[in-house]
Order: structure tokens, then C-alpha cells, then sequence
């Protein structure tokens, strides 16, 4: 597995390298309803003010982590980092051979996906919005095909997030579309294709961070 190379930096170099600053980390417990030894902790990384990026962050052992980066249709890199530092550090700094660039080769499916705004839900007395990213394209009627539904129920008063669409279907129909509620999600519910609950992401907390990702701006051109 490649690494990153993790610092704590008191100074930046700003010469000819990418930045991409985080605000908050989200924590949600991932449920399989079909595969319970894949159940699990994620921890995503996240931009408020900006949802073209983001980092997924799963723990491999007891001392590490895996860190995938996807910036769309720009950059994506997997790797693994120790836990002590992750959580310390302010600046996390990549290195040439742990990155590639990345397109976006679901954006042709957009056409086939679109999201509905439903009515509000009452989950301990509160009143969350949800909206549905749903498939309206043509099934081939096998039954191991995956394609399903995401059903996203929005964390009370996180209007300040934009969206947060990890999948990059998700994310090329919000860029098309628009027309969702801001927020963080409470429960992501995907629904398999006869709209069983499959698996779910459900919140457990999200925190005020303040962690940047910094890419020199070489490795982009090899």
C-alpha cells in the first residue's frame, strides 16, 4: 500500500502545490444488513463550503488508518496512515507516488439517476428533510443486479454543509440538478432494487476540525 508522508508543520510553502482545507470530520457507524463483518466505523473529512472533495477514513488495525482522498473529476489517492497522527496533525502533506488523477467515468449515468425531495420525517420529535437519489433508467431484471436507491435523511440544523454526495453519480446529478437541502446526512439508506434496506450509514457525531491536504503541484503533471 502506498503512504503518505504525515507532518506537523509550523510553516507552509505555498510554491507550486494544491491545497484542500477541511473543517469538520464526521463520524458514522457503516451497517451491512446482507454482510455483517462489514460493519464498521468511517470517519469522512469534509469542506462545509466546498463538497467537490472529500476524504473517506477507515481503521486496518489497531495503530492505522486507510485515508482515501477523491477531489472529483481531479485527484485520487488510497493510503495509510498511523492514528495518533491523524489525529494530531493540522497539515498532512502527499507524495508523488501516492497519487493519480482521477475522472469522473460516472458522469454518463447521471442520465440515468435523478433526486427527489420527500416529505419531512419525525425522528425524536424533530422534523428532518429527506430526499432520494433514485434509478429511472431501464432494469435488465436480473436479480444480482446492484442497482438501487439512496435515501438521505438530513442531520437537524446543519443547513450550513453543502450536500454531502460522496458517490460521484450523487455528486455529477446534485452539480446537474441542484434542488436538494444542504446538510449533513443523519441516515444515508440504500435500497436495493426491490427497496429492502440493504445497508445504512448512520450518524454517531461530527466535529469542527481544522486539517489541510497538501499535494505539490508536480505530482498532477507526470
Amino acid at each position: 500500500m502506498r503512504y503518505f508522508f504525515l507532518f506537523f508543520l509550523i510553516t507552509i510553502n505555498c510554491f507550486s502545490q494544491k491545497s484542500y482545507s477541511f473543517d469538520y470530520l464526521i463520524e458514522y457507524s457503516f451497517v451491512s444488513y446482507k454482510y455483517s463483518t462489514s460493519n464498521k466505523k468511517i470517519y469522512y473529512l469534509t469542506n462545509s463550503k466546498d463538497n467537490s472533495y472529500f476524504a473517506k477514513i477507515e481503521s486496518l488495525d489497531t495503530l492505522s488508518f486507510s485515508l482515501e482522498f477523491i477531489a472529483q473529476d481531479k485527484i485520487w489517492t488510497k493510503t495509510k496512515i498511523e492514528k495518533k497522527y491523524f489525529f494530531e496533525a493540522e497539515f498532512i502533506k502527499g507524495t508523488c507516488d501516492s497519487i493519480l488523477t482521477h475522472r469522473n467515468y460516472f458522469k454518463e449515468k447521471t442520465k440515468h439517476y435523478k433526486f427527489e425531495v420527500l416529505s419531512d420525517t419525525i425522528i425524536n420529535n424533530l422534523s428532518l428533510e429527506r430526499y432520494k437519489l433514485m434509478f429511472i433508467g431501464k432494469r435488465k431484471g436480473k436479480r444480482s443486479n446492484p442497482i438501487g436507491s439512496n435515501l438521505y435523511i438530513i442531520e437537524d440544523s446543519t443547513k450550513f454543509h453543502l450536500p454531502t454526495l460522496t458517490h460521484p453519480t450523487a455528486f455529477g446529478e446534485w452539480k446537474e440538478e441542484g434542488q436538494i437541502p444542504n446538510g449533513i446526512f443523519k441516515e444515508k439508506i440504500f435500497l436495493d432494487f426491490e427497496d429492502n434496506v440493504a445497508e445504512k450509514h448512520i450518524l454517531k457525531d461530527y466535529y469542527m476540525t481544522n486539517k489541510t491536504l497538501i499535494i505539490p503541484e508536480d505530482c498532477l503533471e507526470q
